[in-house]
């Protein structure tokens, strides 16, 4: 009778959710590629999650058979790890979703706009965005200085800085209101470097990011040291939200354990 109920639970529940989420998975990835018009080297992670949720339906009820079959210490110790990654994901996720909105940013002496990477030497649509929000905060603030960050990427013959810059001149803003900063290669080198640029990092700093990347880049500032720092949120398609949030987990382990 449990051999039964196991074999129903099986058929009727695991299999079919783990075959909807992974051809969920494949169809997520196929949908952000063709909305942003080519394909990202990072979106392959929903490729790859989707084949594994595929793998494990098919053969569930063969690792389930090894699963009992296993040592009691190495299930306690899967099951920890499973318990851990779960509660540290949905702890995360909910401090990225509430921090997602613009905060303290009013009266700034510098606004940082955040690179987010080139497509064919132009502004990525989540960069374009972020340069948006920044100039319409200079427009409404003329005497805050603008730093751009951003060095060149593999393959790129230009730096994200100096293609914001160009951006934000063909926007009506003056070049002595732009300080370029082209070395970084990473939210930490954005404002690791952007902060050697200001002279004093007691003055009002402002940062230019989208809103699923705003909790990270507040947990870096506080790093290096910025002591007074607002947020300037910029609106990511809908589409996209599921990427960059699956990402921003990770993204911020990294900051948290080795930045």
């Amino acid at each position: 009778m449990e051999k039964k109920t196991q074999e129903l639970i099986i058929n009727i529940l695991a299999r079919p959710v783990l075959l909807f989420a992974g051809i969920m998975c494949i169809w997520y990835f196929l949908a952000v590629t063709n909305f942003i018009g080519y394909i990202s080297s990072l979106n392959y992670a929903w490729v790859f999650a989707g084949a594994l949720l595929l793998l494990i339906a098919v053969l569930l009820k063969l690792l389930i058979i090894l699963y009992n079959k296993t040592h009691k210490i190495i299930k306690i110790i899967f099951l920890s790890v499973i318990i851990s990654f779960s509660l540290s994901f949905v702890i995360i996720e909910s401090l990225v979703f509430i921090n997602a909105r613009s905060h303290k940013y009013e009266n700034a002496d510098y606004i940082i706009i955040l690179g987010a990477g080139l497509y064919r030497g132009a502004p990525s649509l989540t960069l374009l965005r972020r340069i948006n929000a920044a100039i319409n905060y200079s427009n409404e603030n003329p005497d805050v200085k603008i730093i751009v960050s951003g060095g060149t990427g593999e393959g790129q013959r230009t730096s994200e800085a100096l293609a914001m810059a160009r951006v934000l001149e063909n926007n009506g803003i003056n070049t002595d209101r732009i300080i370029i900063e082209d070395r970084s290669s990473s939210t930490y080198e954005n404002l690791k470097f952007s902060g050697e640029l200001i002279s004093d990092l007691d003055k009002k700093i402002v940062i230019s990011s989208s809103e699923f990347h705003l909790f990270r880049a507040k947990i870096i500032a506080k790093k290096l040291g910025y002591k007074d720092v607002g947020v300037l949120a910029s609106r990511t398609p809908g589409i996209l939200l599921p990427n960059y949030y699956a990402r921003e987990y990770f993204a911020v382990l990294k900051t948290i354990f080795f930045d």
